[in-house]
């Protein structure tokens, strides 16, 4: 983002953020658009379509937040999980996988400034559209590749600190996999391993925590990720 907001005292944000009904009536037709994709999914699935749940760790590249007066940083935890459910529409050697997805980010440690904040948690609701390439189809193992875009919806643990958040970001992500069909048991195991890069900012504003304002250094968000898709 181009243009960026003073941080503002704790009081002032939450005031802020309870007198700014367009950015709260965003958030709620966004989490209502992701209902309704889930929905659409379950209740259409033609037969070369398959359900599944998947689960994984993602390691963010969320750098340390640096406070602009002092030059004190704020550690982060930037390992985190991610958990949700996927729809694979199989089109011969090319799939179409949308899912929907709850993401732990990271967080930060802010107990060493604010005994009020403490850890600020990040996490996201997020939306992949992927497409898989079939590399080589084999009877029961079928190495793919996979990429596509990303929407996701990042949000805190400190309500207060939600509007400096973008409403939606997007990334791409690209990554390899393997389609492992279990014979017998009627489910198809896919291992993967992804990277993600942003394409948007996902933080819009700087911030004021115990009088001190921080300025995040990396406003976009990359990471790597491992994941099981299970496909019933």
């Amino acid at each position: 983002m181009s243009g960026r907001i003073r941080g503002l005292p704790h009081s002032h944000i939450l005031a802020k953020h309870l007198n700014s009904p367009m950015h709260t009536s965003t958030k709620q037709l966004a989490y209502s658009s992701l209902l309704v994709l889930l929905l659409l999914g379950a209740t259409s699935i033609p037969a070369q379509a398959q359900l599944g749940v998947a689960a994984g760790a993602n390691f963010d590249s969320v750098s340390d937040i640096q406070d602009a007066g002092s030059a004190q940083d704020v550690q982060n935890t930037s390992t985190g999980y991610h958990i949700g459910a996927v729809y694979d529409l199989s089109l011969g050697p090319v799939s179409l996988r949308p899912g929907l997805f709850y993401r732990k980010i990271g967080s930060y440690d802010f107990s060493s400034v604010s005994s009020d904040v403490g850890d600020l948690d990040i996490t996201a609701f997020e939306v992949p559209v992927d497409i898989r390439v079939t590399v080589l189809p084999l009877p029961l193992v079928s190495p793919y590749v996979v990429g596509g875009p990303n929407a996701f919806l990042p949000q805190s643990s400190e309500d207060d600190f939600d509007d400096n958040f973008e409403d939606v970001s997007f990334t791409f992500n690209i990554g390899v996999g393997a389609d492992v069909s279990l014979p017998g048991v009627g489910l198809t195991l896919q291992p993967e391993l992804r990277y993600e890069f942003g394409a948007s900012d996902y933080i819009e504003d700087d911030f004021e925590v115990g009088g001190s304002n921080f300025s995040p250094s990396e406003r976009e968000l990359s990471a790597f990720a491992l994941r099981l898709n299970v496909l019933f």
